[in-house]
């Protein structure tokens, strides 16, 4: 009976000392990751013009749309010849013969929107004002509150969003109440926080520390599919302390 228990106790050992390795390692991974938590002060004259950024994107967003229809809005649509044609969707945009090309005049005989015009059956619902103001809106400070397992995030304006670092997907609802889906993940240095609005809408935020751990960097990827790419701003927070009530 001696010999069994000895037997059962040496088997033990190895079993405990691995355990207590992967703990230890566990613990320094924890330990060794970039420390984001503090208060961060906007930078605007190292950051991206947000306002720019989003009017760029609804100009471009607007432009794919009469392009699909064959012109419209699109100052160079069916200016290249002066039949119209090409440039605003091959001859005028609409399905018959010699159809209106943009600004260019009147189109060619065989035009009519064919090949483009197949592009606006793909695209998703349009993004909403509200949506443009948030993705442009510059917070004056983020707070963030980093744990081994999560990482929360809050500013000036919007409720603190978690976001847990294990790459999973997990639901919440954004400042309106509706349900969002989130997931969160390190990169190397980078945390990687990922928010879906909808199936068709999803806002990648990237948050990186300088050299030096005096500034932090945000880069926003905004994706829709009603967008021709995705918008990015990059934002750029300088390390503070607490705002003043």
């Amino acid at each position: 009976m001696a010999k069994i228990f000895s037997y059962t106790a040496k088997a033990a050992i190895p079993v405990a000392v691995c355990f207590l390795a992967a703990s230890l390692m566990g613990a320094a991974q924890a330990k060794d990751k970039t420390q984001l938590t503090g208060y961060w002060n906007y930078n605007a004259k190292q950051s991206d013009d947000a306002d720019q950024k989003v009017h760029e994107a609804q100009i471009n967003s607007q432009t794919g749309v009469d392009d699909a229809r064959g012109g419209g809005a699109n100052p160079t649509a069916g200016t290249a010849d002066p039949g119209g044609g090409i440039g605003g969707g091959v001859g005028g945009g609409y399905p018959v013969i010699g159809g209106m090309g943009g600004r260019g005049g009147m189109g060619g005989m065989g035009g009519g929107g064919m090949g483009r015009g197949s592009r606006q059956g793909t695209r998703g619902p349009e993004v909403t004002g509200e949506e443009w103001d948030r993705l442009a809106a510059n917070p004056k400070y983020l707070h963030i509150d980093q744990n081994p397992d999560q990482l929360v995030v809050s500013n000036d304006s919007d409720q603190p969003q978690t976001f847990y670092a294990d790459g999973k997907k997990h639901d919440a609802k954004d400042v309106d109440g509706k349900r969002i889906t989130t997931k969160g993940s390190w990169d190397g240095d980078s945390f990687i926080a990922e928010t879906r609005l909808s199936h068709a809408q999803k806002i990648t935020e990237t948050y990186h520390l300088s050299s030096d751990g005096k500034q932090l960097y945000v880069v926003t990827r905004f994706d829709d599919t009603s967008l021709n790419g995705p918008v990015t701003i990059r934002r750029v927070y300088d390390a503070g302390k607490a705002p003043a009530n």
